[in-house]
């Protein structure tokens, strides 16, 4: 036997050892890592499919349900605004059907419901009103007293819809007794989402209710003997919501793979299934490549051996060398593949390739970093103009000391303040919360000052400035749907008293010395409406007097509704809290304390709004 022989003998036990032991060893690997996969997948879908349905309650229904609820508990509108604002409400939110005011006491509770879905009811030979309606009786039992209620899924099968109820409870102030919202709403989308979910193509996603019925099914079949559903409906009942995994094998002796999840908001389950086979099929196929493989490899091996060292040695050399120059940043570099048609002549031509890849992508890099670097520089220029338009220095006045500050929550914002002599006895201050942030909310921050500084220099009495300031801003507007808050004062130096009005601005918090346990206040709500909505609204104007040892506290709602890691807001009651405890303190003092308290409350989390305070003290 020739050498040749022997190594190319030993070429192939040496080759097919390490192929069988290392074949076996993947397969089992590769089951064990689709099987922990296959569970992984199925229980990502089930969390997923139960987080769309919560989202979908939490965005979709309850928040425009909360902003209608705040409208409807609204002092400032009247009935008919009401009433609008429920039928705007309607539009706003496709799934909803109908919205209902109940009042208890009345008989005849306020029904709001689709055009669409009621002609819908009606072609089907159904009273609209009788199957939308919602009962005392039925609110009571559904709410059991809690704040928020959502569920009794029903279907109505004349139109093949599934509709779930949302239940708030109103302020009591309201309609002066126990009042509810109600909600009816239709779960025609989430059904489509659910059934145009990716997994379906290679499983199912079903949703049952707790006694086992497939839901979104016109016959609302029974799964309760599937192994799967029985598990779920024994979670469901403990109420627990765990999220698990179960093979299980169907009486016709399919194997299933399947996953539940359980939605926090509704009563009802989320099953996910897929077949076992189809799961590890992958499996099956790498058994039957690996063989054909190793027959090839040990072909190719053979063959291999004898070329590689002539073949590949050569081109691998010159390939190193050229990789070494362009590590020393020569980028001029290619390798002549002399017309090799092989894999070494390809990776040839790709090396070349990404030789001048590299070089066109650093030109690029470098265009686009002297792009951002110019965007910055621009930013950074807007940032400095808008910081121009807020006090950099607070004059002496003797009688009264004043200090602000204002941090937007990005490099430019849209809350600002001033503070101005209006005349010899009088002085100005003014704060201001445009809706948004950004460069948008910066640019009509900047329109409202110079539009405010024109109107506060003509007129003396707060609610004329922000009445005409209000019109002024509306007829600027032309559709940009942005408003701003405000609250302006004007202080009289020499009598002391405080002439105020708001346009939607939190109210200041007040502290006046004349006891000596007087603690910080905040200044009675107004009628009011924010600026730049809608024109033709006359301001209220209010009065106070201050003396010696008074303070007023101005701030935006950045500085209140911070939040912490917990998800808990500042709020006014802290912010009191800290009012009072550095109320001995200088007015700068006291603004910078309370900024950095604010800082300090929400360190951890990113500044989701701009933060201003300004505050007033009388000498």
């Amino acid at each position: 036997m020739t050498l040749r022989s022997k190594l190319l003998i030993l070429s192939m036990i040496l080759a097919l050892i390490p192929l069988g032991i290392a074949g076996k060893s993947m397969i089992q690997i590769t089951r064990d890592e689709l099987k922990s996969s296959a569970n992984d997948n199925l229980i990502t879908v089930a969390s997923q499919v139960s987080q769309d349905i919560e989202d979908f309650y939490r965005y979709t229904w309850l928040a425009p349900l909360r902003l209608i609820k705040k409208a409807v508990e609204s002092e400032d509108l009247g009935v008919n605004e009401k009433l609008s604002l429920l039928t705007e409400g309607m539009k706003s939110v496709n799934d909803l059907i109908a919205l209902q005011i109940s009042v208890q006491g009345v008989k005849s509770p306020l029904l709001v419901s689709q055009d669409e879905f009621s002609n819908k009811l009606k072609k089907a030979s159904v009273d609209p009103v009788q199957v939308l309606k919602l009962s005392s009786d039925r609110i009571a039992m559904l709410q059991k007293g809690d704040e928020i209620f959502i569920g009794d899924l029903t279907y109505l099968m004349q139109v093949d819809a599934w509709l779930v109820t949302v239940i708030l409870t109103l302020d009591k102030r309201t309609f002066g007794r126990p009042a509810t919202l109600s909600a009816r709403i239709n779960l025609d989308r989430l059904k489509r989402r659910i059934e145009s979910h990716p997994f379906n193509k290679t499983g199912s996603i079903t949703l049952i209710d707790p006694e086992g019925h497939k839901i979104f099914d016109r016959d609302r079949a029974d799964l309760s003997k599937n192994k799967l559903v029985e598990a779920a409906k024994k979670i469901l009942a403990s109420n627990a919501r765990t999220i698990g995994v179960k093979p299980y094998i169907r009486p016709s002796g399919e194997k299933m793979l399947g996953a539940y999840a359980f939605p926090n908001i509704l009563d009802i389950g989320v099953i996910v299934e897929k077949n076992e086979a189809d799961a590890y099929m992958a499996v099956t196929d790498m058994e039957w490549n690996l063989t054909v493989w190793i027959i090839i490899g040990l072909l190719v091996a053979v063959v291999g051996a004898i070329l590689v060292s002539v073949s590949l040695t050569r081109p691998l050399r010159k390939l190193m060398r050229a990789a070494r120059a362009i590590s020393e940043g020569n980028l001029s570099i290619q390798i002549e593949t002399r017309g090799r048609k092989d894999e070494i002549g390809e990776l040839s031509l790709t090396f070349n390739k990404m030789v001048d890849d590299l070089r066109r992508y650093i030109d690029e890099l470098t265009e686009t970093t002297k792009a951002k670097e110019r965007a910055e520089s621009e930013l950074e220029l807007a940032k400095k103009i808008q910081q121009s338009f807020l006090p950099k220095k607070f004059p002496e006045l003797g009688s009264i000391e004043v200090w602000g500050k204002c941090d937007p929550a990005r490099e430019v914002g849209g809350d600002y303040f001033d503070f101005f002599q209006i005349d010899d006895g009088n002085c100005g201050m003014v704060i201001g919360d445009v809706s948004g942030k950004g460069v948008p909310a910066a640019l009509f921050m900047a329109v409202s000052r110079t539009l405010f500084r024109i109107l506060s220099s003509r007129e003396l009495s707060p609610d004329l400035v922000l009445t005409e300031f209000n019109d002024r801003l509306v007829a600027l507007d032309q559709g940009a749907n942005m408003f701003i808050t405000l609250f302006y004062g004007v202080f009289n130096k020499t009598t002391g008293q405080l002439l105020y009005s708001s346009a939607g601005h939190n109210m200041p918090y007040l502290k006046l010395s004349q006891d000596p346990g007087t603690k910080f206040q905040m200044l009675p709500q107004m009628k009011t409406m924010v600026a730049g909505m809608m024109d033709g609204i006359p301001m209220q104007l209010a009065e106070t007097k201050m003396q010696s040892g008074d303070a007023i506290v101005l701030y935006t709602d950045g500085i209140t509704e911070a939040e912490n890691e917990n998800d808990e807001m500042f709020g006014e009651e802290r912010l009191e809290e800290l009012l009072n405890k550095y109320s001995n303190l200088s007015a700068s003092d006291m603004c910078k304390r309370l900024v950095e308290e604010v800082h300090a409350f929400h360190a951890g989390r990113p500044q989701l709004d701009d933060m201003t305070m300004f505050i007033m003290k009388v000498k």
